[in-house]
C-alpha cells in the first residue's frame, strides 16, 4: 500500500476502518494504444448485464475505492455518485502511478489513455456504450484531457473542484510562489517545484502553457463543474463554466452547470467546514446531482436536468441556495460598498479627512524569519501534515505584533456580498520590495474572526507579472496598489462585523520575501520591513465591496410579491400554494416543474402546448420540505425562473 494512502488510513478512527467493508471488484487491465496495459477495478453486481460506466481515472491508487469510505463520508456527506443499481464503474491507475507504474513514458499525453479506456470500456459486455467521467481535483483534471479527444462513446462529465487550464496563476498568487501547494503537488508526484521555481514571472513558458491549455471549444460533453468557497481555486472555476458557456462547442454549450457550495477542496458535501457548521441544505448536493446529471445524459431520464439553472451558488451567512443564468451576472448587478480604511483603524464610508502636517499613515512590521502564520483556507497540504483548513478563527494571527487590523462597525443590517472584493491601498515601506498580505474575516458577536478569503501582493509586481513589468520601490514612496479577493458569496449577517486583516507574509501558504530586492528564491539574508498603510485624503485606501446593505436581517414579506426573470410569484415566502404568472409571445411547446437547490424536480405541468398570452398557474407548496425551491418554465426558445421560500 502506498505511503501516503497509509498515512490517511492511519489518520482514521479503528473502529471506523473496520466498519468499512470492501466492496465487490474484479480487478482487470485496460489496454492502450501503445500496448501497455492499466490496472484497473470493475464495480458491477452482475458482470453480464449492460449498464452506463462511470470512468474515475486516478492517480491516487485504486485501491482506495475498494473501502466504502466515502459512501457516505465520515464527515457527513455523499458527494461520490454511487448507485450500484443502474451503473457500473470502472476505477484506473494513471500511466506510472501504483498499479500501473510499469506502463510509464515520460511525457506521455494521459488524455489518451482517457480515449483508450473510454472506448474499450464501451465494447465489453458489462457496458451498454454509454460512458460517464467523475473525479475531483486530479481526477477532475484528467477528465478534460480525456474529453479533449473526443472518444466517440464518452458522453459527459463531471470533473469537481478543477479548472482545465495550466497558468502562472497556479504557482504564483500576486507573484508569490504558493509555496506550501507547490511542495505538496511535487510530492504527491507532479510538477517539480524546480520547473516552477525557474520561472518566477508571467513569462512565455506560462503563456505558452496557457495558450495550449485553453481550449473550452474542444471539449463537447456535456459537464457538470463543482466547486466550493473553500476551495484551492474558486475563481478558476468560474471563469472555466465561464469560457464553457461562452467559447465552448456550440452543440453543449446549453447543456452545463456549475454548482458553488460551502465547501473546501476536499469537503464537498460535508457540512463541518474548518470551525463552521453548515445547514443540512449543504450536504447531499453534490453527489445527488452528479447522480441526476448522469441518469439524464447516460440513462436517458427526462428529470428535469436540462430545466435546472446555469448556476447554483450557496450564500453564506444567509445559508441559502440561489441561482442565475451566469456568476458574472449576480456580481454584476450587485451595488458597490466602498469602505475606506481610517485611522482608528475602522472601515467607514467617510473619505478620510485631510491633514496638513502629517500623512496619516497605519505601520506595521514584516520580518521573514518570524513569518505570518496560515490558519486556514483553501490548502493543499499532505495527510501527514497536520494543517487547519477552511474558514478558521484569524484571532491568533490578529494578536501578533506583525498585524494590523481595520473593522467596520457592528453591522445594523445584513451585508449581502456577492463578487469579488478588492482592496485599493497606498502603500509605502522602508526597502526596496515586500509583500502586502490580505484576509477578509467575518468577526461573530462572540468575538471569533473567521477566515474568508486571502490573497497576497508583491510590490515588485504592482504594475503586473510579465518580466517587463518588474520594478523596484522607493523607500518611504506611497504607491498605489490593488488587491483582489477571490469571488464570494456571504452575507455578514447584523450584529456582525467585517474586517481585514494586513501583514507582510502569510507562511507557509505563501513563500517569504526578504525584503531585499534581490533575486527571487534563493538562499540569502533577508531584511526586516516596516510597512505604511495611507489612510489620508491624498493616500486613501479604500475596500470596494461588490454587494448591498440589507435594512433588516430578512427581506421578506408573507404577502410580498417577487418578480425574477419574466415571472411573478405570489405570495413569497409560501405556506401552502404559490401563484405563479407568466406571458408567452407565442405559442409553444413547455413545461413547469418546481426544483431544489440541487436540482430535485416535481413536474407540475408536463411537457404540452401553452397559447400566446397570460398564464397563471397554482402551485401546491404544502408537501414540500421548507427551504428554498425553484420554479421553472421552460421552452425550446426560452426559460423562466423564480425563486419560491416554502415555510
Amino acid at each position: 500500500m502506498n505511503s501516503l494512502l497509509l498515512a490517511f488510513l492511519l489518520l482514521l478512527p479503528a473502529a471506523f476502518l473496520a466498519a468499512q467493508p470492501e466492496r465487490p471488484y474484479t480487478p482487470i487491465q485496460v489496454p492502450t494504444r501503445d500496448g501497455k496495459m492499466l490496472a484497473a477495478d470493475l464495480y458491477a453486481n452482475n458482470l453480464t448485464t449492460a449498464k452506463p460506466v462511470i470512468l474515475i481515472q486516478t492517480p491516487y491508487n485504486k485501491n482506495f475505492y475498494r473501502l466504502s469510505l466515502s459512501i457516505p463520508s465520515q464527515a457527513g456527506g455523499t458527494s461520490f455518485p454511487y448507485d450500484s443499481a443502474h451503473y457500473n464503474y470502472v476505477t484506473v491507475d494513471w500511466r506510472g502511478f501504483y498499479g500501473s507504474k510499469d506502463a510509464a513514458v515520460t511525457g506521455y499525453d494521459r488524455g489518451l489513455d482517457g480515449y483508450d479506456a473510454v472506448e474499450w470500456i464501451a465494447t465489453q459486455p458489462w457496458c451498454n456504450g454509454k460512458v460517464g467521467t467523475w473525479g475531483l481535483s486530479a481526477l477532475g483534471a484528467i477528465q478534460f484531457m480525456t474529453a479533449k479527444h473526443h472518444p466517440p462513446h464518452l458522453v459527459c462529465a463531471v470533473p469537481l473542484v478543477k479548472d482545465f487550464k495550466t497558468k502562472y496563476g497556479d504557482y504564483y498568487e500576486g507573484g508569490v510562489y504558493r509555496k506550501e501547494h507547490s511542495e505538496t503537488l511535487q510530492a504527491l508526484g507532479f510538477t517539480p517545484t524546480a520547473l516552477v521555481l525557474a520561472h518566477p514571472t508571467n513569462d512565455l513558458t506560462w503563456m505558452a502553457a496557457e495558450r495550449a491549455s485553453d481550449e473550452p471549444d474542444s471539449f463537447t460533453v456535456p459537464m457538470l463543474l463543482i466547486s466550493g468557497w473553500f476551495d484551492h481555486f474558486p475563481d478558476d472555476i468560474m471563469r472555466a463554466f465561464s469560457d464553457l458557456r461562452q467559447r465552448g462547442a456550440l452543440t453543449v454549450r446549453n447543456a452545463h452547470r456549475l454548482i458553488m457550495g460551502p465547501w473546501t477542496h476536499d469537503g464537498v458535501d460535508k457540512a463541518t467546514q474548518g470551525i463552521l457548521t453548515f445547514p443540512p441544505n449543504a450536504t447531499d448536493v453534490a453527489g445527488p446531482a452528479a447522480l441526476r446529471f448522469f441518469d439524464h445524459y447516460l440513462r436517458g431520464i427526462e428529470n428535469g436536468q436540462t430545466a435546472t439553472p446555469n448556476v447554483s451558488y450557496y450564500q453564506m451567512g444567509e445559508n441559502k441556495w440561489h441561482t442565475a443564468e451566469s456568476w458574472g451576472a449576480v456580481a454584476q448587478a450587485a451595488d458597490t460598498v466602498r469602505l475606506y480604511l481610517h485611522m482608528d483603524r475602522t472601515l467607514r464610508p467617510d473619505v478620510p479627512g485631510s491633514n496638513d502636517t502629517v500623512i496619516a499613515s497605519s505601520t506595521f512590521p514584516y520580518n521573514p524569519r518570524d513569518p505570518s502564520p496560515t490558519i486556514g483556507g483553501g490548502r493543499l497540504v499532505l495527510p501527514t501534515v497536520d494543517a487547519l483548513k477552511g474558514p478558521q478563527d484569524q484571532r491568533p494571527v490578529e494578536s501578533r505584533a506583525d498585524a494590523i487590523t481595520f473593522t467596520t462597525p457592528v453591522l445594523g443590517g445584513d451585508l449581502e456580498v456577492t463578487g469579488a472584493i478588492t482592496l485599493q491601498a497606498y502603500v509605502a515601506a522602508d526597502r526596496t520590495d515586500t509583500d502586502l498580505s490580505l484576509r477578509l474575516t467575518d468577526v461573530y458577536p462572540d468575538g471569533r474572526s473567521v477566515l474568508l478569503a486571502q490573497t497576497i501582493r508583491r510590490m515588485r509586481f504592482r504594475d503586473g507579472y510579465r518580466p517587463a513589468d518588474t520594478s523596484a520601490i522607493q523607500p518611504g514612496q506611497f504607491y498605489p496598489v490593488t488587491i483582489q479577493l477571490q469571488n464570494l458569496a456571504t452575507t455578514f449577517l447584523k450584529g456582525h462585523q467585517l474586517r481585514i486583516v494586513l501583514t507582510g507574509s502569510n507562511f507557509p501558504r505563501y513563500d517569504l520575501n526578504p525584503n531585499t530586492g534581490g533575486p527571487l528564491y534563493q538562499a540569502g539574508d533577508t531584511l526586516i520591513a516596516q510597512i505604511r498603510i495611507g489612510h489620508h485624503a491624498e493616500t486613501p485606501s479604500v475596500l470596494s465591496i461588490p454587494g448591498r446593505m440589507l435594512a433588516s436581517g430578512v427581506e421578506s414579506n408573507p404577502a410580498s410579491k417577487v418578480v425574477e426573470h419574466g415571472m411573478e410569484v405570489f405570495p413569497n415566502p409560501a405556506s401552502s400554494t404559490v401563484t405563479v404568472s407568466f406571458t408567452l409571445q407565442s405559442p409553444a411547446r413547455g413545461k413547469l416543474v418546481i426544483v431544489d437547490a440541487a436540482g430535485a424536480t416535481r413536474t407540475i405541468i408536463p411537457d404540452g402546448s401553452w397559447t400566446a398570452g397570460p398564464h397563471r398557474c397554482t402551485i401546491e407548496t404544502a408537501g414540500l420540505a421548507a427551504g428554498q425551491w425553484f420554479v421553472l418554465f421552460t421552452t425550446d426558445a426560452e426559460q423562466k425562473v423564480a425563486t419560491v421560500i416554502v415555510e
